[in-house]
């Protein structure tokens, strides 16, 4: 099956292993996988450095006119891989670590971004979607952001444009209680632009819609993205804080018991 049918981008299996990050390239459009789908695609910090060199060098590329972000397996993207995080505590939240660097990627490019998402999309493979132009959905996923209970803060400004976009008492009631949303909740909230029965035509509206947008004049594609960017509070400075928050709760013995008591499946938060 493929991605779009038009430009042939093949949605690699849960067996392919071709790396963690695959990165495909068909004419002006580039589709970025998280490819680590017996972790659930929880992110290491090699995985977030791939994510934003590859988003950085498709929006330095004039040809590049839409980035599509998605998942191999049964997983969007579970959240953060902890161990990894844990193993690397003098990088992994720091305001130069690679986790900063995509957030910004994401933030601050002039690329059109659409997510294809199925299965979870929990702790920061919910709030990476905060910065996607449209994000598509099947029925069976679901957004959580699961922070607070892991003894972290909610990352890339969560905190910031949760309130903006739903209003405060409905984003504290999603940051601080990790409600799970279904798909259909998420698209009611404005936080999903569609939801599809199945796999199947997620990928096939992705690739409709992406046709779409190709066929659009660049110039005005451009200008309108920039234009629907955030105004006002600097996300960046959000994003600083959080992380900064999230590092000094890492070195805490209550988190580091909450992250070890989830020996079982990925550790995938935030």
């Amino acid at each position: 099956m493929t991605l779009d049918s038009t430009v042939g981008i093949e949605r690699p299996s849960a067996s392919d292993s071709t790396g963690e990050i695959r990165v495909d390239r068909a004419g002006a459009l580039v589709t970025l996988t998280v490819n680590r789908p017996h972790k659930g695609n929880a992110l290491t910090l090699a995985m977030y450095r791939a994510l934003a060199d590859a988003v950085a060098e498709a929006d330095a590329d004039p040809g590049v006119r839409v980035i599509v972000l998605t998942g191999a397996g049964q997983d969007f993207c579970s959240g953060n891989d902890l161990d990894d995080f844990l193993a690397h505590p003098g990088t992994a939240l720091t305001l130069s670590s690679p986790v900063l660097e995509f957030q910004k990627a994401v933030l601050h490019t002039k690329t059109i971004l659409v997510a294809a998402v199925d299965g979870s999309a929990v702790g920061s493979g919910a709030t990476a979607l905060l910065h996607f132009d449209l994000v598509y959905a099947t029925r069976r996923s679901h957004l959580q952001y699961a922070f607070v209970d892991r003894g972290v803060v909610p990352d890339a400004a969560a905190s910031l444009l949760l309130p903006e976009r739903l209003g405060p008492q409905r984003a504290a009631q999603l940051l601080l209680l990790g409600e799970r949303l279904s798909a259909v909740q998420a698209a009611h909230l404005g936080l999903v632009t569609e939801v599809l029965d199945n796999r199947e035509r997620l990928d096939a509206r992705v690739a409709e819609q992406v046709a779409v947008l190709l066929a659009a004049p660049a110039a005005a594609l451009k200008a309108t993205h920039t234009l629907l960017r955030p105004a006002g509070a600097d996300p960046v400075l959000r994003m600083s804080a959080e992380a900064a928050t999230s590092a000094r709760l890492l070195g805490t013995a209550d988190t580091a018991a909450r992250i070890t008591s989830r020996a079982v499946g990925p550790l995938s938060a935030p």
